[in-house]
């Protein structure tokens, strides 16, 4: 992989401070996103809201401290500024979890609890489109890193790796949200950790000493992926009535978790791939 021709780093320390400087910038993109909201309130954000927030942002920290650390053994590949673009993806998605955080504290469906009270209707109508926003946000961002790496000539190893592990938490947190809110069905979070496990239990046969193999790229799995998006974020919009978003999904999961149970009957042995 190239990495924009950058000279290679052999210290040791130089992982855990790519590590922390990345901790550090989202970090402060995540203040600001909050900072962006206090408007939207009665000049005080909600402690549910900091709270779900707080946690997304510790979650991807620790991601980027596994994907760092894992790319260490020798020497670290620089942070591009394709994967700095992966790091932003990652405070649209902690502002995402504050809602998460609202919503768990809501009774009775989603509405923003006493302590949230807005500013007026114009107030609320942006609260209320925050979450497909910031969603969106998140999502689209996937499409810029990966044009920025290969329009920059910096694809690397850890990059792709990075971006892999934020379209998983993109996926989890946002569905985290519609099952919370009622726009999407229960069944949908086999869809947002499907991944987790799939990915455990290869490392549990591992660990067993059993084989597994590879997985081949598949254009059917990029499609179904992009349709899980689509519907998350269509069960965000607040135009769209549950009563079809949650078909939707249904529609959606289907064919998703499907697809998972024939890739892990590859990945296992039990299938061949084709």
């Amino acid at each position: 992989m190239t990495d924009d021709h950058r000279p290679e780093y052999s210290s040791p320390l130089r992982p855990y401070t790519q590590w922390g400087r990345a901790t550090l910038g989202l970090g402060a993109l995540s203040s600001l996103l909050v900072i962006a909201f206090v408007p939207l309130w009665s000049g005080f954000v909600p402690v549910a809201f900091l709270a779900g927030a707080f946690l997304v942002f510790s979650l991807t920290s620790t991601i980027i401290y596994y994907v760092v650390d894992r790319h260490a053994a020798v020497t670290a590949p620089p942070f591009t500024s394709a994967t700095w673009v992966t790091v932003a993806r990652g405070a649209a998605v902690a502002g995402l979890g504050g809602f998460a955080g609202l919503a768990a504290a809501a009774t009775g469906g989603f509405e923003f609890p006493a302590s949230a009270t807005v500013t007026g209707a114009d107030a609320s109508a942006s609260l209320r489109w925050a979450p497909a926003v910031l969603f969106a946000v998140a999502a689209l961002l996937d499409a810029v890193d990966g044009w920025l790496a290969r329009r920059t000539d910096s694809v690397t190893d850890l990059g792709a790796r990075l971006d892999l592990e934020m379209d998983g938490l993109v996926v989890l947190v946002g569905t985290t949200v519609g099952v919370l809110t009622g726009v999407l069905p229960l069944v949908f979070l086999a869809v947002a950790v499907a991944r987790y496990v799939f990915v455990a239990s290869l490392w549990w046969r591992d660990r067993r000493g059993l084989p597994t193999a590879e997985l081949s790229p598949s254009l059917r799995r990029r499609v179904l992926g992009a349709l899980a998006m689509v519907a998350i974020f269509v069960a965000l919009v607040p135009l769209v009535d549950p009563a079809l978003s949650r078909p939707f999904a249904l529609l959606v999961a289907v064919p998703f978790l499907a697809n998972f149970a024939r890739d892990w009957l590859v990945a296992s042995g039990r299938l061949e791939s084709t």
